[in-house]
């Protein structure tokens, strides 16, 4: 555990027979002084099987395992890394592994195997057809699963996919970017997730080089023109550091950091800054003993150099999802240019570098009773949670979404008025956050407040910030609130409970419910119902069966609305059979009045007006009065709208502001008209 870990290795050339085949011995020996929980005798009976049954896959079978070797991973693993390409492509079979390396091994080397049935991305950019769809979800889920029951398979299969990734070079185009996408889309920010960044750099780095081979290629270049210079200025650097410590009696491991090539170009997108701006090109890490060392290094370098105080992170104090311990902060070096300095335990470096491959082993089992590695525990609990919330949407979304959505986000740090402090993804909103306290907290929400003030439900949340929900008990969500367009819940947790409800409503209820919605929203936008006919005959070209089909669909959120009347108002022959007497056809742009019908409340004009700026809409002008009943208040907007999905979106919106009762688009002389 003190040693300081290395990248994996790349590409090392295997030990040779004069012949030119792999030399197993030479091999097993190689490895076995690596790795001394390996048995050298066991990796040569199970290289020299191999080379027996199936000679031409030797190379493959050893790169692989010296792979998953140095991912701390057992002989039982190692193994099987060993011998999964004959599994996978039927050369040998169960009995032959088991024989061979053991039944721990033949597990293994199955149930990665059996992942390989079906691709997990589609081929092309065209719609996927149901069952195709269907098949690579129940694969992803497949492997997921397999991966619960044993992180061994985890492991196996992201070491095979990154040698997929080297071979590629070799593929022809269409191949070779499927499998850059699949490494980038689930592989990748799996290994991240799971903690295994040695496997995910590499992957990143070899996508983009498919990928992107230009952006690749340039930045490779930078690195390449500039290598000398910088090695030997890291070099000093790490002297300085090294000797800084030293004076106030820290012995640090210190060493050049290398930076991936994905990781600069997406800092370089990120940031709009070019490459000699990227502050960790130049960087170094520095491992020490224990914590309090941790904290003391940061205090001796951020006294002998001038921090930069944007860049400083404490992800010991608040670790990242993924259990990632370590604190970045960059300084203004003696030369005047800046270096980035990562700052963390041996414990955490080991723990950084391979991540859950450094705690499969403390899984909790009933044979010996050991509790379960805090770290491995978090990790394995994230991904049951991933496949019971898949279980949740009834199959609505895609799990390869709901994976690329859960690993792509930060977390933030939001409390309750009782000072309970919750975590987040960036992006999550009140709702979210009511539906993180509970569920039943989320589907009674009527109104909130964000540090004492009053809030919209879709406002998105910050790390600080301090929630309070009001609920009301005959509450009920709405469908709105499963609308993406719309921005009520961005977290998979929430869109899973409003999933769950509404499919649990009555079949008849959701039918009127559909109904309903398309209705309001129509005649919000300016447009009567279609009859039975015309709806028919959209329907058909949606290869919907049935009018109560396209209802129920509506209101269980299998179909967005926004997106269903989208499609519906921008083909013009259906809408134009549907306009009202008087009512021009629109043009966009289009300048749209809107006539709103709402409670005569202070703040309502305010509300509305800041719908229209957080859409980044042009508000042409505004009017208001009083109807007949002096409760009611009548208030007219001009805004400028893009196509149909912002006019569906913005009428949406205000419709469920508090107390309004009614939204029209009109044909009336625009409000703004008169002031011209």
């Amino acid at each position: 555990a003190g040693r300081i870990l290395c990248m994996v290795k790349v590409n090392e050339e295997l030990p040779r027979n004069a012949d030119g085949t792999a030399h197993p011995d030479k091999w097993a020996q190689r490895v076995s002084d690596a790795h001394d929980h390996l048995d050298r005798g066991f990796l040569v009976y199970v290289a020299q099987a191999l080379a027996e049954a199936a000679p031409d896959i030797l190379d493959s079978g050893l790169q692989l395992a010296e792979v998953v070797a140095e991912l701390n991973m057992d002989q039982a693993a190692v193994s099987a890394a060993m011998l999964y390409r004959g599994v996978r492509e039927q050369r040998f079979g169960e009995d032959f592994v088991a024989t061979s390396a053991g039944s721990d091994a033949a597990r293994i080397c199955l149930a990665v195997a059996a992942m390989a049935t079906t691709s997990l991305l589609e081929m092309s950019n065209s719609p996927l057809l149901e069952k195709e769809q269907r098949d690579q979800v129940e694969n992803i889920k497949r492997m997921l699963v397999a991966m619960i029951d044993d992180v061994r398979v985890a492991v196996v299969k992201l070491a095979e996919r990154l040698l997929a990734l080297r071979r590629a070079k070799t593929y022809e185009l269409t191949r070779r970017q499927r499998v850059a996408d699949e490494a980038l889309t689930i592989f990748a920010p799996l290994a991240g997730r799971l903690g295994i960044f040695q496997l995910k750099w590499e992957m990143e780095d070899l996508a983009l080089r498919y990928r992107e081979p230009d952006i690749y290629q340039t930045i490779a270049g930078h690195l390449q023109g500039k290598r000398a210079d910088r090695e030997q200025q890291v070099a000093h650097m790490v002297d300085q550091v090294r000797g800084l410590l030293r004076t106030q009696g820290i012995d640090a491991t210190v060493y050049g950091r290398a930076k991936n090539i994905f990781s600069i170009w997406r800092k370089m997108q990120n940031k709009g800054v070019d490459f000699d701006q990227v502050m960790d090109v130049r960087a170094v890490r520095v491992v020490v003993e224990n914590l309090a060392e941790c904290y003391a290094a940061l205090g001796v370098l951020h006294s002998s150099w001038q921090h930069i105080p944007a860049e400083f992170d404490d992800y010991i104090a608040n670790p990242k999802e993924n259990g990632y311990q370590s604190m970045h902060t960059a300084v203004v070096a003696s030369d005047g240019r800046p270096l980035e300095i990562q700052i963390r335990t041996r414990a955490m470096h080991e723990d950084a570098e391979l991540g859950i491959c450094a705690h499969w082993s403390y899984k909790s089992s009933s044979q010996d009773g050991r509790s379960e590695d805090e770290n491995f525990g978090e990790k394995m609990n994230w991904l049951r949670q991933v496949i019971e919330w898949h279980e949740e949407l009834d199959g609505t979304e895609t799990l390869r979404a709901l994976l690329s959505h859960r690993m792509s986000h930060e977390r933030i740090f939001v409390s309750t008025p009782m000072g309970h402090v919750l975590d987040l993804p960036v992006d999550a909103t009140v709702l979210d956050f009511a539906y993180r306290v509970h569920t039943e907290v989320g589907h009674s929400t009527v109104s909130a407040r964000v540090n004492g003030e009053p809030a919209v439900l879709r406002q998105q949340l910050k790390t600080g910030q301090q929630v309070e929900i009001m609920t009301r008990e005959t509450a009920q969500p709405l469908r709105q609130w499963l609308e993406p367009s719309l921005g009520f819940v961005t977290t998979d947790r929430a869109r899973a409970k409003l999933v769950r409800y509404f499919h649990g409503l009555p079949s008849d209820g959701l039918i009127a419910l559909g109904r309903d919605q398309f209705a309001e929203v129509l005649a919000a936008v300016g447009y009567d119902m279609p009859d039975d006919a015309l709806l028919q005959e959209f329907l058909g070209r949606r290869g919907i069966s049935g009018v109560n089909e396209f209802w129920h669909m509506l209101g269980n959120g299998e179909l967005s609305l926004v997106d269903t009347l989208s499609d519906w108002l921008g083909q013009r022959e259906l809408s134009a059979q549907l306009s009202l007497p008087g009512m021009p056809p629109p043009q966009f742009p289009m300048l749209a009045c809107f006539r709103i019908v709402g409670e005569n409340r202070d703040g309502l004009l305010h509300d509305i007006t800041q719908v229209v700026g957080d859409a980044g809409l042009a508000l042409s002008g505004a009017t208001g009065r009083m109807s007949n009943h002096s409760s009611q208040a009548i208030i007219t907007v001009d805004v400028t709208l893009a196509d149909w999905r912002q006019t569906i979106r913005f009428a949406s919106l205000i419709a469920l502001l508090d107390g309004v009762l009614e939204i029209r688009r009109i044909a009336e002389e625009p409000a703004g008209a008169a002031a011209e």
